[in-house]
């Protein structure tokens, strides 16, 4: 059982449960003094520590010592100005009880018996993981810069006109004139950490006692291979190239095929990063990964990603055709990793090849075929509608053939926090 160690062990091995207590909190302290809260990832990433403890199903007692060093933790923490940012203000506060869950979960796995000892590694080690990740792949997503000091922006500018409007422009007067709909955009943009937090948690079965990477590897690939694909088409999206005139002025669509078309510079420290987007194609991976799941969260992760094609567009951070390619790139994602599934490797690899081919072939077409697509809407229309329809068909067939591991297929959560493991 959890917390029997001190019960059952002889001197020398609480002696190290101690010491192991000492620098565990000692380290977590320091990760909370040194801890940079001026963008919301990281401590979204690190918020995301509580679902992993309370997947864990925590006893009544321990969640109070757990909300109470949460609590503490705001001693050391150093808080940004938050005056302005509703985002830091809320993601900051939420990252101070994934501290506290950290703390829980290394001290429930000094001091437990082997199973229960194991069932503490097995949800621990994947929310570092999912840590680690987001603040690594936070810098990485900026090598691009180094690479590239023009971007292929008004290509991509001129792509999304060709389907008779602009769709970043259009969703970002949309976001201006409404706060609701600007709020829940920028939290679904800005929370993306938790909410793989929460999927990654809830794949994991109730009291497993080996900890599975799945997921960590999918988002990875997607990370690494987004890292490789910005190259073809290097671009920032519209409100860093535009400026003021984004959202409200836009040229018509008779205008666009008089456009030069020549790459632009933009500032250094502005990331390269527009296409794919790694956004869209996270969040479709999540909604891909939550069947079996309860329907509330399936439902939810659909809105998520509707969400996330508002915020996507609303902040100016990327372009229509951005998320169009995205999705093929999840296709391969998926189907490479096949997360909790043994699939063929002939199957993945077809699956795998027609994703990757499909995403090529729009990010090619985006550097060498713009002045094409703006012969008529029906073109572009027609070219974005079979891809979403090819990968639509081929993730369902890919989805309807995989067969459940035994070790790893996810089970149907149980609520969080509930009592007794």
């Amino acid at each position: 059982m959890a917390w029997e160690a001190w019960k059952t062990s002889g001197f020398e091995r609480k002696l190290l449960a101690i010491a192991g207590s000492a620098l565990w909190c000692v380290l977590l302290l320091a990760a909370a003094w040194m801890m940079e809260l001026n963008e919301p990832y990281l401590p979204a990433a690190i918020a995301g520590g509580m679902i992993f403890y309370l997947r864990s199903a925590p006893k009544i007692a321990e969640q109070v010592a757990w909300l109470a060093f949460s609590v503490g933790f705001a001693w050391i923490v150093h808080f940004p100005d938050t005056e302005r940012s509703w985002k830091l203000a809320g993601f900051s506060v939420a990252a101070l009880f994934g501290l506290g869950a950290f703390l829980i979960l290394g001290w429930r796995w000094l001091w437990s018996e082997p199973s229960a000892r194991r069932k503490a590694y097995a949800m621990l080690t994947p929310a570092i993981g999912l840590v680690f990740f987001v603040f690594s792949i936070r810098r990485a997503l900026s090598l691009a810069n180094l690479l590239h000091p023009k971007t292929y922006d008004l290509y991509l500018y001129a792509f999304d006109g060709s389907f008779g409007f602009q769709p970043s422009f259009l969703m970002g007067q949309a976001m201006a004139v409404s706060v609701l709909l600007r709020f829940a955009a920028r939290l679904a943009y800005f929370s993306l950490p938790f909410v793989m937090a929460l999927v990654y948690a809830l794949r994991l079965p109730k009291g497993s006692e080996r900890p599975s990477w799945d997921m960590i590897i999918l988002f990875l690939l997607a990370g690494l291979g987004g890292l490789a694909l910005y190259n073809i088409v290097p671009a920032a999206g519209p409100a860093y190239v535009f400026g003021t005139s984004f959202p409200w002025q836009a040229l018509p669509y008779g205008s666009l095929p008089r456009l030069f078309l020549e790459p632009v510079s933009v500032a250094r420290n502005i990331p390269r990063n527009a296409i794919p987007s790694l956004h869209m194609a996270w969040a479709v991976l999540l909604y891909w990964n939550t069947k079996g799941l309860s329907l509330t969260l399936r439902i939810f992760l659909a809105a998520y990603v509707a969400l996330t094609v508002v915020s996507t567009l609303g902040t100016g951070e990327h372009y229509f055709v951005d998320l169009v390619a995205g999705i093929p790139f999840a296709l391969f994602v998926q189907a490479v990793v096949s997360p909790g599934h043994r699939v063929s490797f002939s199957r993945r690899a077809v699956v795998a090849a027609a994703g990757m081919a499909m995403t090529l072939a729009w990010l090619l077409l985006a550097r060498f075929g713009v002045k094409a697509m703006l012969v008529s809407p029906i073109l572009p229309w027609s070219l974005a509608t079979a891809i979403c329809l090819a990968v639509f068909v081929l993730n369902a067939r890919f989805a309807g053939a995989v067969g459940s591991s035994s070790s790893n297929a996810p089970e149907r959560p149980a609520a969080l926090g509930q009592e007794a493991i």
